[in-house]
């Protein structure tokens, strides 16, 4: 399971936010992972430290998430941080926003799009038109498409380091929590990003995922969507670079 332990004192209302986020992706992927031991701690399943601090104030970086440690094998998270800019945080939750920026990040953590890379499932980076080659992900694609002939899945092309290549991308997947951008209103966790999961190599429950279809350009258009480059919040989140355990 997800264990979040808060380097940092934070709220009971605000750490709520941050288990509900855990159990929400509990019920979609396995994560009893084998146990292992860091820095002289046994984690059973994964473990993120995490933290709200001030940073940089408002409209600075947004903090940091991703995965710190990966298991010898499989490389799957052991652990991960999530830290977050105290002022953007305040400006979230206003907006009505920070659950969702929450559960967000902590995909990240878990190795989505963080792990893509280093897996191997990503095709034509640095160019025009970045896919996920998952192929898990990929049958997904081809039915929200309904096309036989889709194939690999389009990621973000633009947006910094934290966004470019590590999402779905927003022009076509609007709302899906898992854009590189806070778009309307619900957020859905689609099957797509289920399937992506168990491209990495978790057990999942592909049930679990929201109901959810692609957006045509009329409901894009009504989410805000009409460029591909726009000001984030999420384009602002740094990475760590996780280190892989010895055998």
């Amino acid at each position: 399971m997800i264990t979040v332990e808060f380097t940092e004192p934070v709220s009971a209302e605000r750490q709520s936010v941050f288990t509900q986020a855990a159990a929400r992706w509990d019920t979609i992927l396995d994560t009893s992972l084998e146990p292992v031991t860091v820095d002289g701690q046994q984690i059973d399943g994964i473990l993120i430290e995490a933290a709200i601090l001030p940073i940089d104030g408002a409209a600075g970086v947004l903090g940091q998430a991703g995965p710190t440690v990966l298991r010898a094998g499989s490389e799957l998270p052991a652990k991960g941080i999530m830290q977050f800019d105290t002022a953007d945080t305040e400006r979230l939750e206003q907006d009505a926003s920070f659950a969702d920026v929450v559960l967000h990040e902590m995909a990240h953590v878990l190795g989505f799009g963080t792990l893509w890379a280093r897996a191997g499932l990503v095709q034509g980076s640095g160019g025009a038109n970045p896919r996920f080659t998952g192929t898990g992900a990929s049958r997904e694609y081809q039915a929200l498409t309904d096309s036989a002939g889709t194939s690999a899945v389009p990621i973000a092309n633009t947006g910094g380091p934290g966004t470019r290549e590590g999402h779905w991308r927003e022009l076509i997947f609007g709302d899906e929590l898992l854009t590189g951008f806070l778009s309307g209103a619900q957020r859905p966790i689609s099957r797509l990003s289920v399937a992506s999961f168990a491209d990495l190599g978790y057990s999942v429950d592909i049930t679990a995922a929201d109901n959810y279809a692609l957006p045509s350009f009329r409901e894009l258009a009504e989410m805000g969507i009409t460029e591909a480059v726009r000001i984030c919040d999420l384009c602002r989140m740094g990475r760590p670079e996780p280190v892989v355990l010895a055998p």
